[in-house]
């Protein structure tokens, strides 16, 4: 039995999983701005070729820079998020694994642990039994951390190639 310190590693369990959530809704909130914020300037970039375009050097020039800026700005803090990401699944691991091995559990609370196990990132498995957690994990955050250094080329590409 853990006693009065099951609620405490309960606690910890779910804030642990809480946090990985939570940094899961900064990424995906992040991008949704990214990418709306991309599309508007664009926008305002393609509108910028039409003949007798008032302001072509603001929107040659500056505007892709500022582009660039805004996709290093954007790269940087996803990256902190999935960095943070790293951080909690170690300490979520660790913690599991401290439970394990210098609590005696009770039955239920071995069961309770075993099925929060199972739902770890790491530890998730395909139909056949392979694990496969971490692939997909890696294979989320492509596109998080591609898409800025896509748009940056790109911008950087309109800058030096618009002409003057």
């Amino acid at each position: 039995m853990m006693d009065s310190q099951s609620l405490n590693i309960g606690d910890a369990l779910k804030a642990l999983r809480d946090d990985i959530q939570a940094e899961n809704a900064l990424v995906a909130t992040r991008m949704t701005w990214y990418v709306t914020s991309q599309a508007f300037l664009l926008t305002a970039y393609a509108t910028s070729w039409n003949a007798n375009f008032g302001w072509p050097y603001f929107f040659h020039q500056v505007l892709p820079l500022a582009a660039v800026a805004i996709s290093i700005v954007i790269f940087a803090s996803i990256f902190a998020a999935t960095w943070a990401q790293d951080v909690y699944l170690r300490e979520q691991a660790e913690l599991v694994a401290v439970v394990k091995n210098q609590f005696q559990l009770s039955r239920g609370e071995s069961e309770a642990l075993r099925a929060y196990e199972q739902t770890m990132i790491k530890n998730r498995r395909s139909r056949a039994g392979n694990r496969i957690g971490e692939r997909i994990h890696v294979l989320v955050r492509i596109s998080p951390l591609v898409l800025p250094v896509g748009f940056a080329m790109l911008w950087l590409y309109a800058y030096f190639y618009a002409p003057g």
